[in-house]
Order: structure tokens, then sequence, then C-alpha cells
């Protein structure tokens, strides 16, 4: 023995044959199996599981995201404005403007009461229909809460009104 206690000379090594099996008929020793990939395939699993519902999560998510201003839907393509907003909040005497396409006529429709049209201003041509409420008028003024405007359009001259005319609706909120 060497000072220190170890030895000079290193022992001969058993030859590794990779496997307990005896050796091929040839003599030479079998291949060593191939080492496992994965060490816990389950772990591997589990996480391959979160990262998908973790993908999935982000593309739904991503698809119902609205983008679009104050969260609202956009108005249908023959209304071109509206005023006041969608859930504006106005005063109790306030007026209240549609802008419709140019080739479409309309009335609006107020708390479920159609404005009789000797109360509505018109800018023709514009096609924009007008109301405000005041004294000897259908409304002398809103209700306070949410009020509920309706405006009916149709293609064509103001006579030329249908039986079933299209539609759309909004609220706003009235406050003294």
């Amino acid at each position: 023995m060497a000072p220190g206690g170890y030895p000079r000379t290193v022992p001969d090594a058993p030859t590794i044959t990779g496997s307990d099996a005896a050796p091929a008929p040839s003599g030479a020793p079998q291949p060593a199996p191939q080492p496992r990939i994965v060490k816990h395939p389950w772990r591997v699993g589990i996480v391959l599981g979160a990262v998908l519902l973790m993908l999935n999560l982000t593309i739904v998510m991503l698809a119902n995201t609205d983008t679009t201003e104050n969260g609202l839907k956009p108005l249908p393509n023959e209304i071109q404005s509206i005023t006041p907003e969608r859930g504006a909040l106005t005063g109790l005497v306030d007026t209240i403007t549609v802008d419709l396409r140019d080739d479409l006529s309309g009335v609006l429709v107020v708390d479920g009461v159609e404005i009789p049209e000797d109360q509505l201003e018109r800018v023709v041509g514009l096609q924009q229909v007008t109301f405000r409420p005041g004294p000897g008028k259908e409304f002398s003024r809103f209700r306070e809460g949410d009020n509920t405007v309706e405006v009916l359009y149709w293609p064509g001259r103001l006579q030329d009104r249908p039986a079933k005319p299209f539609s759309f609706g909004w609220t706003f909120r009235a406050e003294a």
C-alpha cells in the first residue's frame, strides 16, 4: 500500500456486458438495452396535459375577447349613429337622435310609445330623426331611471312603411 492507504495499482475490473444473459452463440456479448428516455412517464403526461389545458384556455380567452368600443356590439349597418349612446346617463329633458342610412326612413318609439310624426324633427337627405321631450309633446320629460328607445326603419319613403319594419333598440339612463 502506498502512503495514504490507496493501492498503487487498480485491480482488473469485471467486464460489463449490460445484460445477465449468456453471451451470443458467436461468443460476443449482447448489446446493452437502451436506457429509458423518460424516467417518470406519468410526470411527463401530467405536465403535457397541464400545458395543453393552458393553451386551450388561452385560445378560448382570445377568441372571446371583446375589442369593440366601450364593450358594445357595433350598430347595424343601416344605423350610422345614435344619441344618447347605449347605457349613457342623460338629463330628464335630452335629445334622442338616430342617423339612418340615406336610403331609409324611420320613426322613434320611446318606452313603448311611438312618437307622433308632428313631434319628430327630420333632416331630409341625411335621414336623421330627432325627438326632444317638452310641453305639449308625448313626453314632457323622460322618466328617471332606464328608458328604452327603439327605431323602426325601412327602405324607401316614410309613406311606404311595411307592416313589420326592421328595428333596433337600446336603453339609456335619465336622472335629474
